[in-house]
């Protein structure tokens, strides 16, 4: 996703979507990934503004199916697009909340993956997915263990 793109005005909507009911779904973009299957995991990477990396998870909630093209001005010509829906679990605000930051995704196994790709759907290999898998949960844990010390000041401190 590239804010610059495509601004994304009810971000915030959508994050609160998923913290109360539990996932946020909407139609995304895969590029010309065909072979995305229904409950594939998917990941949101932020590029072009800074901060860039990994602000959303979820699932693939469909097969691809082709529509109108999300750019206004590739519609109006008539042009279209690979989509398939997302039942997102995570989204961040890149603005206001730690990302999984291209520093990071740039370190070890994950600096294996080509991060910089301006086309959505690119298929992340095992090993690496894998590792992407467990520096998310560690983000997202640590972002749960700051938000549960704001809300109790008095709270202990656990290391994850």
């Amino acid at each position: 996703w590239n804010p610059a793109k495509w601004p994304w005005p009810e971000l915030n909507k959508s994050i609160q979507e998923i913290k109360t009911a539990g996932h946020y779904s909407d139609t995304w973009s895969c590029g010309r990934n065909r072979k995305i299957a229904e409950s594939d995991r998917l990941f949101l990477i932020r590029q072009g503004l800074e901060p860039r990396g990994i602000v959303g998870s979820g699932r693939a909630a469909s097969i691809v199916f082709d529509d109108r093209h999300w750019d206004g001005a590739k519609r109006a010509k008539g042009l279209r697009a690979w989509y398939v829906m997302v039942d997102f679990d995570i989204l961040l605000n890149a603005n206001h909340e730690p990302i999984l930051s291209r520093a990071q995704l740039d370190a070890g196994v994950l600096g294996q993956m080509h991060w910089d790709s301006q086309s959505s759907g690119i298929v992340i290999p095992n090993n690496v997915a894998h590792r992407l898998e467990l520096k998310w949960a560690q983000l997202l844990a640590n972002i749960r263990n700051q938000r549960s010390t704001i809300k109790n000041p008095k709270g202990t401190l656990r290391s994850v």
